[in-house]
């Protein structure tokens, strides 16, 4: 049964979140392969993949986030970053997959962000705004104690996280999936 939806824009901590929720016992999928989960939900019903995962996030789960959230009286996870590293972060990440070899992966992505920013190619006015957009409504349409925002960038870890689920701080280090990519931008 779904438990967590991440509700946060890609390259803000999703693999890094899921990783975290893997830690603490969950089941969790970041980003399920691009062939899984259509990028245009159903009329009737939004179709997870096939495995009944405890926590999704990142793409296309970010695009279904409200559904998911109610049909499954899931938490939500909202990660976050400074809007400026978040755009050198994601604008390099989309102009290496678009440069890439892999046409459907390419066709998928471009899908992707035209959904989710209503321009396949990166383009600064409107990525930015559809990315603080995207967080303003998340917080304005989830329950304070369904929700919680979390800046992993800036440092937030087990001591935000644990609390929120109600589960106990594990010994290990907190993940940081991507650092090279996150540190650079």
């Amino acid at each position: 049964m779904l438990e967590i939806v991440g509700a946060g824009m890609p390259r803000t901590g999703t693999r890094t979140i899921c990783e975290a929720l893997r830690i603490l016992g969950y089941d969790a999928v970041h980003n399920p392969q691009w062939n899984d989960m259509p990028l245009y939900p159903k009329r009737t019903a939004v179709v997870l993949p096939s495995r009944q995962e405890q926590a999704v996030a990142d793409g296309p789960a970010v695009l279904y986030w409200p559904v998911l959230a109610v049909t499954h009286s899931a938490k939500v996870i909202l990660t976050v970053r400074s809007l400026d590293t978040w755009w050198e972060s994601i604008k390099r990440h989309a102009n290496k997959i678009r440069t890439g070899e892999d046409m459907r992966h390419i066709a998928y992505t471009d899908a992707f962000h035209g959904l989710l920013f209503g321009t396949p190619q990166p383009c600064e006015y409107w990525w930015k705004r559809r990315y603080e957009e995207h967080n303003e409504r998340v917080k304005a349409t989830i329950a304070r104690d369904s929700l919680l925002v979390m800046d992993i960038v800036g440092g937030d870890k087990w001591d935000v996280l644990c609390p929120f689920l109600d589960k106990p701080e594990p010994e290990e280090e907190f993940p940081w999936e991507n650092k090279a990519e996150n540190i650079a931008s």
